[in-house]
């Protein structure tokens, strides 16, 4: 229990740090847009190769990446249903903020504290799942729905080809099916790089962060919460009553109570959302995910 408060007071820490340096003047909200390229562009990716160290591809836990693809395709277009009414850049941030899930940053640590070591194989098959979705392939979508094109397949294919964390995570996909293993001296290097993608997210949240919002943002603010946690919590409810194995079930609900991944500020950023909304709904959601999750693991183990 003590690593996992640890390591949620470390995260609040940087979350702060950004936050304390912007208000000393010694970042300006604008400084975010470098961390972000930064991070979609070079931590990211490198963190992703550095996660697969340890992958492998297991035909029993096929049903996790079932589970992912489809709460991150439900919790989309329910983001995009819920604010149909709004412009292209108000729906991206409902979309982007609804699905996805942060795994390697956040659940892992707790599943590493509370259940079986077999529940690490099945949280990087749940984030097989995730990952197209969180890595590129809403953002693609959006950027054409607000580019005013059609999602044809060569437009969101395009979009994709130019996502460096997607291209990433398809490449290690198929090396991982294939067997291929990549260099040891390449997963180091990808470690080290990917080791800064942590700090420089969450001091990206503190830059972004502000609690003065006014009250259009707090409505959306509380819509998109409310939608997320609420569609996370029936999808958690669904899955649990479904007929599979226990470590199964465990660790799809872990997942689904994950927070929003700090790479969607960036695809929000890219679709011209609001910064301080954006930033404020990742912050919230960390706390929410905190809140949540603790309470969970507990049920787990009954």
């Amino acid at each position: 229990m003590e690593p996992i408060v640890s390591k949620a007071a470390g995260l609040a820490l940087m979350i702060f740090a950004g936050y304390a340096l912007k208000y000393l003047g010694v970042f300006r909200q604008e400084d975010a847009k470098v961390l972000s390229r930064i991070v979609i562009n070079l931590t990211l990716p490198a963190a992703l190769i550095g996660s697969f160290r340890t992958f492998r591809f297991d035909v029993s836990f096929l049903t996790l990446i079932l589970i992912a693809a489809a709460s991150n395709l439900a919790m989309f277009f329910a983001g995009l249903w819920l604010s149909r009414k709004k412009n292209t850049a108000t729906q991206a941030l409902y979309a982007l903020n609804a699905s996805s899930y942060n795994i390697g940053c956040f659940v892992l640590p707790f599943a590493q504290s509370f259940l079986p070591a077999e529940a690490l194989i099945g949280l990087s098959m749940f984030d097989a799942g995730n990952c197209p979705f969180n890595s590129g392939l809403f953002y693609a979508l959006m950027s054409a729905r607000a580019s005013g094109e059609r999602a044809r397949p060569g437009f969101v294919l395009g979009r994709l080809a130019r996502s460096v964390p997607f291209m990433t995570y398809l490449l290690l996909m198929l090396l991982s099916v294939l067997n291929i293993r990549i260099p040891e001296f390449v997963y180091q290097t990808a470690a080290t790089i990917g080791g800064a993608n942590t700090f420089l997210a969450m001091l990206m949240i503190g830059i972004l962060f502000d609690i003065q919002a006014e009250q259009e943002d707090r409505k959306q603010l509380t819509e998109i919460l409310l939608l997320r946690y609420a569609g996370s919590l029936a999808t958690c409810a669904l899955v649990w009553l479904l007929p599979l194995p226990l470590l199964i079930r465990q660790v799809a609900v872990l997942a689904m109570l994950a927070p929003i991944p700090s790479v969607s500020m960036v695809f929000c950023e890219k679709c011209g959302c609001k910064p301080s909304l954006y930033g404020v709904v990742n912050s919230l959601s960390l706390a929410i995910s905190l809140c949540l999750t603790f309470p969970m693991l507990i049920l787990l183990q009954l």
